[in-house]
């Protein structure tokens, strides 16, 4: 979708499966299967979303999927389905990998920090061979030194661990990448994962990673169990969803298998809802 010189695309990166009650915390099965119906393991289904920013000189990608270093244990643990890659997304869009100057990780777990890293025989090497990639300074240091019980699982060293510290920006709250793109964090999923505005005349889309995943978990106590800090995902949605309704953000939804972007609306007083963007939608594959 294009706004003035800035064009903007949602890339799949395929799908894979969690706990529903992971992904739903305290909401009720019996609400939440209604949304996500589970499969015979209690699993949903959710999408793997990243996207591509196109603006003058710069070929920025937020998120980068989930990969293809995965092993098969993995892939069944979490049913991981890639009809379609990341990669082969980027190519239809004539971008190639040494095209993409800057990748922006809304936090580094397996599923948003995939493709950083690629196999070149027995080493792990950059995908993106010209890119800087940006993180929250407390996010990179967790990854490496303070992951718990609770989410270590979730990081997969090979994904950053081989790119050189040079190739990294460590940012400490809000920054400007550039010209209408800025990093906003939004602690919850862990206290350093941030999201991403793109700002392009007078439209702003937003890609909120985990904070808000799907269009399922708008509603406010809608909160995963994933989440190293319910409470603070909670603030975090109070403080950043009103802005979102008061300035008509597009947001774009990382996991959800349906939506691929939408603006919240306050339906009755405390009450939000997703109206779909379905511009947004186009020329990006489904697989029911």
């Amino acid at each position: 979708m294009r706004f003035g010189d800035v064009e903007i695309t949602p890339l799949l990166d395929g799908y894979f499966r969690l706990d529903g009650g992971g992904m739903f915390g305290v909401v009720p099965r019996v609400l939440w299967e209604k949304k996500l119906p589970p499969d015979e393991r209690n699993r949903v289904r959710l999408a793997v979303r990243c996207l591509l920013v196109r603006t003058g000189n710069r070929t920025v990608l937020v998120d980068s999927g989930q990969g293809n270093k995965q092993s098969e244990k993995f892939i069944d643990r979490f049913a991981v389905e890639q009809p379609t890659t990341l990669m082969e997304e980027l190519g239809k869009r004539n971008v190639r990998p040494e095209d993409v100057t800057d990748v922006i990780n809304c936090h580094l777990h397996f599923d948003h920090a995939g493709w950083n890293t690629v196999r070149d025989g027995n080493r792990l090497v950059p995908a993106f061979p010209n890119a800087r990639y940006w993180s929250q300074r407390g996010e990179w240091e967790r990854s490496q030194h303070y992951a718990t019980e609770k989410d270590q699982a979730s990081f997969s060293p090979e994904d950053y661990l081989p790119l050189e510290e040079p190739r990294w920006e460590l940012v400490a709250g809000e920054h400007r990448v550039m010209p209408g793109i800025e990093i906003l964090p939004v602690p919850g999923h862990s206290l350093y994962t941030q999201g991403v505005l793109v700002r392009a005349g007078d439209q702003t889309v937003a890609f909120l990673g985990d904070l808000i995943p799907s269009t399922h978990h708008v509603p406010y106590a809608w909160i995963a169990s994933f989440d190293l800090h319910p409470v603070e995902t909670l603030a975090t949605k109070r403080r950043i969803l009103p802005r979102a309704v008061k300035e008509k953000w597009i947001v774009v939804f990382d996991h959800d298998p349906d939506v691929v972007a939408g603006r919240i609306v306050e339906q009755s007083p405390g009450v939000l809802g997703v109206v779909p963007v379905e511009e947004f939608a186009e020329g990006v594959p489904r697989h029911p």
